[in-house]
C-alpha cells in the first residue's frame, strides 16, 4: 500500500459531496479550450470511449461529448452528477453518468482515454491504477489535467497566507502528484503540455465564492463567522485590483499523459 499525505484522506475528499461546494462549483475558472484539443488528439482512432474519473459537474465530460463519439463520466458525489446533468442540458443526455468512487467502478470495456482532472490525488492509487491499466486501449493514455486557477495574480502571496489561516484542512502540505506517482513506480509519463494563458474575468463576489468550491472551504464545515471573515479578507485583498466589479486573471492548465505502471 502506498502512502499518501494526511491532507488527502477520505474525510477531506468527502467535502465534494457537500451541497455548498457543488453550488459554488460554477465559480471555479474553466479549463482552457486547448485542454480539449489535447484530449481529442490523444484519443486513438476507433478505440473505446473517453472515461472521465472524478468528473465533478462535467467540466471535461460535457465539452468532450461534442468531440468524441462516447463519454463515460464517474464520480462518487451524487450532488456533483446531478449538477452536471442539469447544466449540460441535451448534451448531458449523451453521456453515461456513473455514481461510484473510481475505485469501485467495474471498468466493463476498453477505454481510449482515461482522464483524471484535478481528481486522482483523492483516489486510492494502488487499487485504481491496475484497473485503469487493464481497461486502457493499448494505444490510449491515462491523462492527468491540472488547472492553474490563480495565474500570476499580484495578490497571490498574501492569498496563500489567508488560505493557510482559514482552511479547515489543517493537515495540508505541499504535494506533487506526478512526482509521487513516478517515485512509487505507479506511472510512466509519455508526454506533457502546458497550455497558453487564457484571460478569465469574473466578479469579485464570484472570485471569493470560488474558494468555497475547494477543499478546506466548504461552507458546511466552516464556522459561520470564519466563513464571513475569510470572505471579507479575500474581498479586501483583491478589490484594489478590480476594474469595476471584475477581477481579471490568466488561467492555464498542465496536461500530462502516460501509462499506469502495474506493480509486480
Amino acid at each position: 500500500m502506498t502512502s499518501k499525505p494526511a491532507h488527502l484522506a477520505p474525510e477531506y475528499a468527502d467535502q465534494f459531496k457537500d451541497e455548498s461546494v457543488v453550488a459554488a462549483y460554477h465559480t471555479r475558472p474553466p479549463y482552457p479550450e486547448s485542454v480539449f484539443d489535447i484530449l481529442e488528439s490523444l484519443a486513438p482512432d476507433l478505440a473505446g470511449p473517453l472515461l472521465d474519473l472524478g468528473c465533478g459537474t462535467g467540466e471535461i465530460a460535457i465539452p468532450m461529448s461534442r468531440r468524441l463519439w462516447r463519454v463515460v463520466a464517474v464520480d462518487a458525489s451524487l450532488p456533483m452528477l446531478q449538477m452536471a446533468k442539469s447544466r449540460g442540458g441535451q448534451e448531458a443526455d449523451s453521456i453515461e453518468w456513473v455514481n461510484l468512487p473510481a475505485e469501485e467502478f467495474a471498468y466493463p470495456e476498453t477505454y481510449g482515454v482515461v482522464v483524471a482532472a484535478a481528481s486522482l490525488h483523492w483516489m486510492d492509487w494502488t487499487t485504481l491504477l491496475p484497473r485503469i491499466s487493464s481497461a486502457l486501449d493499448p494505444a490510449g493514455f491515462l491523462v492527468l489535467v491540472d488547472v492553474n486557477a490563480f495565474g500570476d495574480a499580484p495578490w497571490l502571496g498574501e492569498l496563500r497566507r489567508v488560505i493557510a489561516e482559514y482552511s479547515t484542512n489543517r493537515d495540508y502540505q505541499s504535494f506533487d502528484l506526478i512526482h509521487e506517482l513516478i517515485s512509487q513506480g505507479l506511472f510512466h509519463v509519455v508526454g506533457s503540455q502546458r497550455t497558453n494563458p487564457q484571460p478569465f474575468s469574473q466578479t469579485v463576489d464570484d472570485y471569493v465564492e470560488s474558494f468555497h468550491a475547494r477543499n478546506g472551504f466548504s461552507r458546511q464545515r466552516m464556522q459561520n463567522n470564519a466563513a464571513t471573515s475569510f470572505d471579507n479578507t479575500v474581498r479586501c485583498l483583491v478589490q484594489p485590483y478590480a476594474i469595476g466589479s471584475l477581477i481579471h486573471t490568466n488561467v492555464d492548465a498542465t496536461v500530462i499523459w502516460g501509462r499506469p505502471q502495474v506493480m509486480q
